[in-house]
């Protein structure tokens, strides 16, 4: 910037250095703000932050001063936003005052994303922005939060009517800015700026926690939060306002990190080839795996399977190692294990799965599903050698209680109208839910048992083309933990030319018996649907909504019944209800050892 003469003035030398620091300049090194001036320019942090630059007041007598960077906007700016964060919380400090903000935690990861949580009284001056980062560095802004109902702050405030003072926001590590990565356990300094320009701040150390530690705090506190209407609309809003492609954001990364350190082992006999690949995800429950084995093994044809186990709980390794080698000498079957550090979730633990597969046909079955008849991998093969390629490509089985009746003959899609009257709008939001054709129905309806072509199947039992799943991209893994990844995979399959298809080899499905739910389960099923509903709902509605939905699917060509085989008879399957009864029992004594 050039002085009052028209010339450009002279660049600081490195020796103004050394005069400063002789004395020459102390009245700017008294008076100098170090902190704002640093906040001020990112360019100058940056230079401090690669050791350019031992200090902002070094870069200021080399340059800035030249620069007349104290007299820049920004300089003043920030200096006007730290003068009212010094005098906010000051009770006779003139002017209006910021309302009352709490924060009650503060989270950091190891790699640098942050979770904020605390609470204000904006209901007559709204929050607009909150600013975070350690002291003596640069900060990030937030413009957009997730807001919630907080009963006690209603109660300690006396608001006449329900308000949502609570907030929360979550930043991933993508816009970190620190200057070094132990910046994340020190002292930071967090900012409330309100829409009259009042401002207020806190300081608070961090807790850090790992990656996953963070992500699990994140949507447990989701799972759990309180809205002041309609819950499903206000979650989804939340997430509209950037929490929710963060945390997708966020898990891919963790995942990604998970399966790139897994390992893997072989028990039993190693085929090349074999005709079909079972797949199955495990977490938290380690009685299925031999429970499986037994099942499985019981009839013809088992022996051109492989199973491939994808251990989600790593603390389960040890005992899952011991039980497939007993389980291979035991009754001859394959078993690879994939061994992963932390929980991949559904979706990645099957893509993960079918890189070791040794067959074109993949098979992704719940722990918690055990077959009806004996012969059912012979029944299987037959069918998918005998039926044209478009009704094989993807396709699921019926699934039953343990009492005989129909648990999934295929699914549908329906929609919810969810409608929020807040303080100043209503408003209405379609949500689209996933429904069981035939639950609860006799097996005999043969509405539900025949074969045919459908909307989706369910993930707990579904057959496919290796080389199909592949065009598709596999499950998609941005959904977390576990829900909607099999909605997800038939419609890509649907808009790719072929639908999920339906054909009767009957299966138990001891349902919700698989693993264990916790609170941030149900946060990562909350952010699934909300995903579901923004990828698809342009292609459901209306043509793929309701049970008997309007899309050409349905017009499909039956399949030849002689090609599909009969449905087991009652002295078959009462030959397989053993295991099953074990597998229920099993399962009820490790809730009880859970103390659930």
């Amino acid at each position: 910037m050039p002085d009052d003469t028209g010339s450009p003035p002279r660049p600081a030398r490195r020796d103004d250095v050394a005069s400063f620091s002789a004395g020459r300049d102390s009245g700017i090194e008294d008076s100098f703000d170090e902190r704002t001036y640093i906040r001020a320019f990112p360019d100058v942090a940056g230079a401090v932050d690669r050791g350019e630059l031992a200090s902002g007041l070094e870069h200021y007598l080399l340059a800035g001063r030249a620069e007349r960077r104290l007299q820049t906007p920004d300089y003043i700016r920030q200096m006007a936003r730290d003068r009212r964060a010094a005098t906010a919380g000051n009770s006779v400090a003139a002017g209006p005052q910021a309302p009352a903000t709490t924060i009650e935690a503060l989270a950091v990861s190891e790699s640098g994303a942050v979770f904020l949580v605390g609470w204000t009284d904006d209901r007559h001056n709204q929050l607009v922005a909150v600013s975070a980062g350690p002291v003596q560095s640069p900060a990030r802004d937030w413009t957009q939060f997730c807001r919630l109902r907080r009963p006690d702050v209603e109660a300690v405030v006396q608001a006449a009517s329900p308000y949502q003072h609570g907030f929360w926001v979550f930043g991933g590590p993508e816009d970190r800015r620190y200057r070094r990565g132990s910046d994340i356990g020190e002292e930071w300094q967090i900012e409330f700026r309100f829409a009259n320009g009042t401002m207020t701040s806190v300081r608070r150390t961090p807790v850090v926690q790992s990656d996953a530690e963070l992500r699990d705090s994140v949507m447990a506190y989701f799972a759990r939060s309180e809205y002041y209407g309609n819950r499903w609309v206000e979650a989804f809003a939340n997430l509209d306002r950037g929490a929710g492609d963060a945390l997708i954001s966020f898990n891919r990364g963790i995942i990604n990190g998970i399966t790139a350190a897994a390992a893997v082992e072989h028990h039993g006999p190693q085929r090349k080839r074999c005709k079909g690949s079972i797949i199955v995800p495990l977490f938290g429950i380690p009685d299925y795996l031999f429970l499986q084995a037994c099942a499985y093994a019981l009839g013809p044809g088992i022996e051109d399977y492989e199973f491939i186990y994808v251990v989600n709980s790593p603390e389960l390794i040890e005992r899952l190692q011991r039980e497939a080698r007993i389980a291979a000498m035991a009754y001859g079957l394959s078993h690879t294990l994939v061994l992963l550090p932390g929980n991949a979730g559904f979706g990645a633990a099957n893509n993960l799965a079918a890189r070791f597969a040794h067959s074109g046909r993949l098979l992704c079955v719940n722990p918690d599903v055990f077959p009806q008849q004996p012969d059912w991998a012979q029944r299987h093969s037959d069918l998918v050698a005998a039926l044209p390629q478009d009704q094989v490509r993807l396709f699921g089985s019926t699934l039953c209680y343990d009492d005989g009746s129909l648990m999934h003959g295929g699914m549908y899609f329906d929609m919810d109208l969810g409608i929020h009257s807040s303080h100043n709008a209503v408003v209405r939001r379609n949500l689209l839910r996933v429904e069981h054709y035939g639950k609860g129905a006799p097996l005999w309806a043969p509405e539900y048992v025949a074969s045919r072509p459908l909307p989706a199947v369910t993930g707990a039992f579904i057959s496919m083309d290796r080389a199909w799943f592949e065009k598709l991209g596999g499950f998609n893994e941005d959904y977390i933990f576990g829900h909607y990844e099999d909605a997800d995979l038939c419609l890509k399959s649907l808009q790719a030319g072929t639908p999920a298809w339906l054909h009767d080899l009957r299966m138990w499905h001891l349902e919700g018996k698989g693993s264990h739910k916790q609170p941030q389960h149900e946060g990562g099923s909350l952010l699934n649907r909300w995903l579901f509903c923004r990828t698809w709902e342009s292609a459901i509605v209306p043509d793929l909504l309701g049970r008997t939905p309007a899309h050409p699917l349905r017009h499909c060509r039956a399949p030849d019944a002689a090609a599909v085989p009969p449905a087991p008879d009652d002295a078959k399957v009462r030959t397989i209800a053993a295991p099953v009864r074990a597998a229920r029992q099993a399962a009820a004594r490790h809730a009880r050892s859970a103390g659930r």
